[in-house]
């Protein structure tokens, strides 16, 4: 079954649920849950081999951004690709995808606590890849230099600018 048509389903089926569009109406109240920047690492995540982490940046008007943020020391920031959600019901925002993209769509549920999204990127009608994100902007900072013959982290993350206020807030 071509790509398209599992799209066509998935709209079918999520406009069964309460309704799907590509934009946020002007008289529906945004899906405030998932509104503002999500992040792909939790702070002071030094994993080995930590050389860039992803923002998610989910606007009011119905766009979301994706950027990478790479180099330690620079926190370049890249944008990888911008999309479109909407609303599928009170819980659940599905992220359009570009035609020639692997995935059909993502979705997007609130996650086991309130600073967190789950995201399902789904392909041939299911989810394919899970993964959740943390709530804020976590950026990564330059650790001081190893003793010389020793071996260790050199880059480990960390808020931006500030901790996100807590839920609700």
């Amino acid at each position: 079954m071509a790509v398209s048509t599992h799209r066509r389903l998935l709209a079918l089926a999520l406009a069964a649920l309460g309704g799907c569009g590509s934009e946020v109406s002007g008289t529906e109240e945004p899906a405030r849950w998932m509104l503002g920047t999500f992040s792909n690492r939790k702070i002071r995540d030094h994993s080995v081999g930590l050389s860039s982490l992803g923002q998610y940046v989910f606007h009011e008007d119905g766009t979301l951004a994706v950027i990478a943020l790479t180099e330690c020391e620079e926190n370049k920031p890249e944008l990888l690709q911008e999309y479109t959600w909407s609303r599928a019901g009170d819980s659940l925002v599905v992220v359009e995808v570009p035609e020639e993209d692997i995935f059909e769509a993502w979705r997007v549920t609130p996650g086991e606590t309130c600073d967190t999204l789950l995201v399902e990127q789904i392909q041939h009608g299911d989810p394919a890849i899970t993964f959740p994100l943390i709530r804020g902007a976590v950026c990564m900072k330059e650790l001081p230099p190893c003793l010389e013959g020793t071996s260790c982290e050199t880059c480990e993350t960390t808020w931006c600018d500030e901790a996100p206020p807590p839920c609700g807030e």
